[in-house]
């Protein structure tokens, strides 16, 4: 849990704040009720300000059930994430002249300066330029048996197709329904490109190119064909009124 919205909704308690702690916890849970959510009545609130008492969960359950919480889990902390999430939308909506024109103010002074949002996700936070990245490429290329491309990022993209495509749950299990089929098609015999060269290695990536573009093509014209199937799917079986004489309407 990010201790960013105990903070925002101004708790005074929010350095010393620790969610593993059952009192720190429930002190929490009863400030969000008494300061922002007021769910109950001040004399309903009574089962919630006896923090020490062994009920406590039981009460906080069926304060949770009053709020209308979506949570189903019982786990207290995930509970805490939604009612933090309603306090903070709450302290927005009593104040939103004031936050709009501080982040007003705020924009027009930084204008040049990007805005950047810190992430819990430990992705969003890689380096994709820092040599230990590229060299991770470069060892998962090796891997996977993948040809490096000198820009690392067009290598990972790459390897994230053939991950998708071929080490997907449903490939893996069932391996022949993504091995090609049939003989290998002999590449002397690719015909139909247009730029001539003496360089064997240049005619033979041309060949393999020329082959890459056909297979998309191939891929086109099989989902044009799916979609003249189910038109005629549509088209083909017309409404008939006899007592109009004609078919279709």
């Amino acid at each position: 849990m990010s201790i960013n919205k105990v903070k925002a909704v101004g708790y005074p308690l929010a350095a010393v704040f620790d969610v593993n702690d059952q009192k720190s916890f429930r002190m929490l849970i009863l400030w969000l009720e008494e300061n922002i959510l007021h769910t109950y009545v001040p004399e309903k609130r009574t089962e919630l300000q006896n923090i020490d008492s062994p009920s406590w969960d039981i009460a906080f359950k069926n304060y949770c059930e009053s709020c209308s919480s979506p949570i189903k889990t019982t786990e207290h902390i995930d509970q805490l994430e939604w009612l933090l999430g309603v306090a903070i939308r709450l302290t927005y909506n009593k104040q939103k002249n004031k936050f709009d024109s501080e982040t007003k103010k705020t924009l027009e002074v930084s204008t040049d300066v990007p805005m950047i949002i810190p992430s819990d996700n430990p992705i969003d936070n890689l380096d994709v330029n820092s040599s230990d990245f590229k060299e991770g490429i470069e060892k998962l290329a090796d891997l996977l048996n993948i040809s490096k491309h000198p820009d690392h990022k067009i290598t990972l993209e790459a390897i994230h197709k053939f991950i998708t495509k071929r080490l997907n749950e449903e490939a893996i299990k069932n391996p022949s329904t993504i091995l090609p089929k049939g003989e290998a098609f002999p590449l002397e015999k690719v015909k139909g490109h247009k730029i001539e060269s003496k360089d064997a290695t240049v005619l033979h990536a041309m060949k393999v190119l020329r082959l890459t573009q056909l297979h998309r093509l191939r891929d086109l014209q099989t989902c044009i064909n799916e979609c003249i199937v189910a038109m005629q799917e549509v088209t083909s079986d017309p409404k008939t009124d006899t007592k109009l004489g004609k078919v279709g309407y």
